[in-house]
């Protein structure tokens, strides 16, 4: 019974590096039913001390797995997690069972561990035996809901927290009536929060495919990192963010049937000062083509309401104590499911070390900033490489000199309207000094 016990590892350990999940999956299962057989022919109390050892251990292992990001490998060894627990359960003696029950990663329970305070006593199962049913059934305190918004809007959030400035330079800051540009900016973070809770969320959890994800997430997965996986998947595959980008097309169109009315004030404007036209026109004058409708799907009914009420949490109508988004950069939220956090640490750290070395070291090589900057536009997703860029040039103003400014903005395009559409961000909030040499000449 020892080496059945042990053929989950064991077996696993004799796999190939290169085997791929369905190998590891058949593996795990045949060590499982190996397992089983023995646990349902086997009478109650006549199990081994050792063989009970080790086939909690297997349990531990599997109650592992489940915490890797992949949720079809998760839900398999789960399911088999569950059966091998129970039948373990079925064939030991019922003092047993709760040696099994025991949390499988050794987790400390919290009366363990006293509040600075308190002493150990105060905190035991004796002296208060309510805190301890809490104890005893952690993962129902919180349901799918709360667990799945909490760990929706610190995915979100954390991508743009990445590029927060506490204390940028006063001198920047008053280009823009000493308002700070909203990527680095905390307020703005904690206001798009809010923007989730209360209008994004209610939708998105009443989405028939979330029901459908809620069904299949066991207690065990009901934490940060299980989620943090989901939203990690490749764009086709995540329906997370289709719903997500859903809500802000709903906003996007909501802003769009704005338009009109100011369209129309501006074609009013434009009659008040028309010029004649000649006898052949007037008889042959351009048919009116009416009001210009926006050229993706209008939000209808409560949605126009949700969009701007939406929109209005993250502006603030400018009473924020930062430079709030314009509508056509709505689009940054939907491009934050591509920023991995790592990369982004990677490269604020590169691009901090080259900027020193260039200005202040010997070794630095004259240059080395600028194409380094210009490879993070191409390399990263959209508008990740400039924001770096802006936290850079907000961080680190002393190095990042203006002759590195002017190095850089002319690698992006020979002419202001280039450099703009190369750096929309970047240069809505950082000078371009290019543009007074173009006048000037």
């Amino acid at each position: 019974m020892t080496a059945s016990a042990n053929s989950v590892l064991m077996s696993l350990a004799q796999l190939s590096p290169d085997s791929d999940k369905a190998t590891v999956l058949d593996t795990i299962d045949a060590a499982v039913d190996d397992l089983l057989s023995q646990l349902r022919v086997s009478e109650s109390g006549a199990l081994a001390k050792e063989f009970l050892t080790q086939t909690q251990q297997t349990v531990v292992f599997l109650e592992a797995c489940t915490g890797f990001p992949d949720p079809t490998f998760t839900q398999h060894t789960r399911k088999r997690m569950i059966e091998l627990q129970g039948a373990l359960v079925e064939a030991t003696q019922p003092g047993v069972e709760a040696e099994v029950a025991v949390p499988a990663n050794d987790e400390v329970q919290p009366e363990s561990e006293p509040e600075p305070g308190e002493s150990q006593e105060q905190t035991s199962d004796e002296a208060d035996p309510a805190m301890s049913a809490e104890a005893a059934a952690p993962a129902e305190t919180r349901s799918f809901d709360e667990v799945f918004t909490d760990s929706l809007c610190k995915f979100v959030c954390d991508r743009l927290a990445i590029f927060h400035v506490p204390t940028p330079p006063q001198e920047l800051l008053d280009l823009h009536d000493g308002q700070v540009p909203y990527p680095l900016s905390s307020e703005f973070t904690d206001n798009l929060t809010r923007m989730i809770r209360e209008h994004f969320m209610g939708p998105i959890l009443e989405s028939r495919n979330i029901k459908i994800l809620a069904g299949g997430v066991g207690p065990q997965d009901l934490n940060e990192t299980y989620f943090m996986g989901v939203f990690s998947q490749p764009k086709r595959e995540n329906v997370v963010r289709t719903l997500w980008t859903a809500q802000l097309d709903i906003v996007k169109a909501a802003l769009r049937d704005q338009q009109p009315a100011a369209d129309d004030k501006a074609q009013a404007k434009s009659k008040r000062g028309k010029q004649k036209t000649s006898f052949v026109g007037r008889m042959f004058g351009k048919k009116d083509k009416g009001r210009r409708r926006p050229s993706a799907k209008s939000a209808v009914g409560g949605d126009t309401a949700r969009g701007m009420a939406a929109w209005k949490t993250l502006t603030q109508d400018g009473k924020a104590s930062y430079d709030p988004p314009e509508p056509e950069e709505i689009g940054l939220l939907d491009a934050l499911f591509d920023y991995k956090l790592p990369a982004i640490n990677k490269r604020k750290v590169a691009v901090e070390q080259l900027l020193r070395q260039e200005v202040g070291e010997s070794e630095g090589r004259e240059g080395s900033s600028r194409v380094y900057l210009s490879k993070m536009v191409l390399e990263m997703p959209p508008h990740c490489g400039e924001l770096v860029s802006l936290w850079a040039y907000y961080e680190h103003i002393l190095y990042f000199t203006p002759d590195i400014l002017k190095s850089y903005l002319a690698s992006q395009a020979t002419s202001e309207h280039g450099r703009r559409s190369a750096l929309p961000l970047f240069l809505r909030w950082v000078p371009d000094p290019l543009s007074k040499i173009e006048e000037e000449e």
